[in-house]
């Protein structure tokens, strides 16, 4: 039995801490250029998702917005407040709400998406490439670990 002891870390030496001190300053950059644009976060993220499929169902969306269901509903209901989408019934599935953008809609995620990126290359600005693709496999793989389920060793 080792008798060492074990120095608690500090916040600054935990990863987990760095990485939500990193969320959150991203999150605050992001904010602030999507203002510009005119949208949110959430609502770039659902706009995103539904030009990549205009039948993607609420719940998807939620997921991709990292928002409840009953926020994204919020959300959409703003969207097209905006005039940045359109919501209309399947022709052949009536319960089935096809979401689709308008053309300040498709504007709305041609800025969102330049926002994005200029924000993304502010904060891997001081990485070389070789870095910032290693940094984004490891994040990969560190979800991944996090999705599996615990052993039962």
């Amino acid at each position: 039995m080792s008798t060492e002891k074990i120095a608690p870390r500090s916040g600054v030496d935990w990863i987990g801490y760095n990485l939500k001190i990193t969320q959150h300053r991203l999150r605050q950059r992001l904010d602030a250029e999507l203002a510009r644009v005119g949208i949110t976060a959430p609502q770039n993220a659902a706009l995103l998702a539904v030009a990549g499929n205009p039948r993607i169902s609420n719940a998807d969306l939620a997921r991709a917005a990292f928002v409840t269901p009953q926020t994204m509903q919020a959300i959409l209901v703003n969207l097209e407040r905006g005039g940045l989408i359109v919501r209309s019934p399947h022709p052949e599935h009536g319960r089935v709400i096809m979401t689709e953008l308008t053309t300040a809609g498709q504007k709305a995620v041609a800025d969102g998406a330049k926002a994005a990126d200029a924000v993304e290359r502010r904060m891997l600005s001081r990485l070389s490439t070789e870095e910032a693709r290693l940094l984004c496999e490891l994040l990969k793989r560190c979800a991944a670990a996090l999705d599996d389920q615990p052993s039962d060793s």
